[in-house]
């Protein structure tokens, strides 16, 4: 499943300018690619298995969900009652 965080028009105003934002958008496109290449038999996964991208790519949808609901002034579900 490809979730285009870079598309997200709520948060995109909060969010464009962020150059953390952006390289873990970037970060996330490419592992999902690799993955989806990989599953596709296009690449061998080397170095990494296929396990590992995949949790590689749940943790950047973790941290680009939470730069998401910090940017609307949400909880980040840091554990600090959003102390950062």
């Amino acid at each position: 499943m490809h979730i285009d965080y870079s598309a997200q028009t709520d948060t995109a105003p909060l969010l464009g300018g962020n150059l953390a934002y952006s390289a873990l958008v970037e970060q996330h496109d490419d592992v999902d690619r690799r993955i989806a290449r990989i599953e596709s038999g296009l690449e061998r996964p080397d170095g990494l298995s296929l396990a590992a991208l995949k949790l590689r790519r749940s943790a950047l949808r973790e941290d680009l969900a939470r730069q998401q609901r910090k940017a609307q002034g949400g909880c980040c579900n840091c554990g600090n009652n959003c102390g950062g």
